[in-house]
């Protein structure tokens, strides 16, 4: 009936009951009871149904093949799994979460290789492809339970070994990043940069014993991770966007607007990419997510930085809620970082991380 004090000598002791954040600490057990009892287990690769097919209108999948069977999501009533509620009386009836890897992927070497990996308590994790950007930057003590892991194209891996060598630069002082090499199609799905924004949601599934998952942009440098840790009051951190009036709903035109000039060489998937955009924010009007974020206050988070505690019941929910809503509508992360917390709602387990944790640079290409 009652919370022991936080030790200060350790971030892992018992931390799931001091991350109740401004609710009362029932509240948060009754929460997670519920988070667990309507599915926290997402769906094996052994569950995946072959040979389907897409039964929307207009059809989506003959496009992006491979973006529909990661996810095992051909439908909107697919997408709409994740937000029903499950019949009480027949416990043993209730779906398995979708939540990415329902088929054999270039990703999968990143589970062999750290399924089982308990040394690794705290992984600290990139994606980066077309030499795009350069490894984040880590400022701070070290911990031996800290892993940091770079998951990269052969181009990316080849240019960083010249870019470090040659400029003689580092990432942090302690930092040893394990750079795994994903092979030289990282990106398999439709749009190259949905690797990056897929992945960063679906640590759970590749670094299954984990304690904590922290994922970092490129353009960033974080410091003094363990503090972070010891100080939060959630399962859930992201930093604050910049400009401090960006909203979900006026998220959508500044979006378009770097699309145009990120995908400016393919003309078939610019169209396509703001196609998804306009059908995801229509759905959004009508589901009225749009008029419920304002009224919940909930203003534009930075997701170059996401820390969340792994193994979370109610985190689980809200990260595939989150990768579910990339994959079936627009790749682009923050148009749709509240919905699932809006629909499930767990808005309040998603805290912002103080500035003095961290910075971001502009993008730098390594190549």
């Amino acid at each position: 009936m009652s919370v022991p004090s936080r030790s200060s000598a350790s971030i892992y002791s018992n931390d799931f009951y001091f991350l109740y954040g401004n609710q009362s600490f029932l509240q948060y057990l009754s929460d997670n009871r519920q988070c667990y009892s309507q599915g926290t287990f997402p769906q094996l690769q052994s569950e995946t149904l072959s040979n389907r097919f897409s039964s929307d209108k207009p059809e989506r999948c003959s496009l992006k093949p491979f973006d529909c069977a990661f996810g095992d999501l051909y439908s909107f009533e697919d997408r709409e799994q994740m937000y029903r509620q499950p019949n009480i009386l027949k416990y043993f009836d209730r779906k398995p979460l979708k939540c990415g890897f329902a088929i054999p992927s270039i990703f999968d070497t990143v589970r062999y290789k750290y399924g089982r990996n308990q040394t690794c308590q705290t992984v600290v994790f990139t994606v980066v492809t077309n030499c795009y950007d350069p490894l984040p930057e880590v400022e701070g003590p070290i911990l031996p339970s800290f892993c940091f892991i770079a998951l990269l194209d052969t181009q990316t891996l080849k240019a960083y070994r010249k870019f470090y060598s040659k400029e003689k630069r580092s990432t942090s002082y302690d930092v040893k990043w394990d750079l795994i090499d994903l092979g030289a199609n990282a990106s398999p799905f439709l749009a190259s940069a949905k690797s990056t924004e897929t992945l960063k949601l679906v640590g759970p599934r590749m670094f299954p014993v984990a304690k904590w998952i922290i994922w970092l942009d490129g353009k960033v440098h974080i410091q003094n991770i363990s503090d972070i840790l010891l100080q939060t009051q959630s399962p859930m951190i992201i930093p604050s966007h910049p400009d401090a009036k960006r909203t979900s709903a006026s998220e959508v035109e500044p979006t378009i607007g770097r699309l145009k000039l990120r995908e400016k060489s393919s003309s078939q998937q610019l169209n396509i990419s703001i196609a998804e955009i306009l059908i995801q924010q229509a759905e959004y009007r009508h589901d009225g997510f749009y008029t419920r974020s304002d009224a919940l206050g909930l203003k534009m988070v930075d997701i170059a930085i996401l820390v969340y505690k792994n193994n979370h019941p109610c985190v689980i929910r809200y990260l595939c809620g989150w990768h579910n809503e990339i994959n079936y509508f627009s790749y682009r992360g923050q148009l749709s970082v509240y919905y699932p917390g809006v629909r499930l709602n767990l808005t309040h387990y998603l805290h912002i991380l103080p500035k003095t944790f961290y910075y971001s640079k502009d993008h730098e290409a390594v190549c």
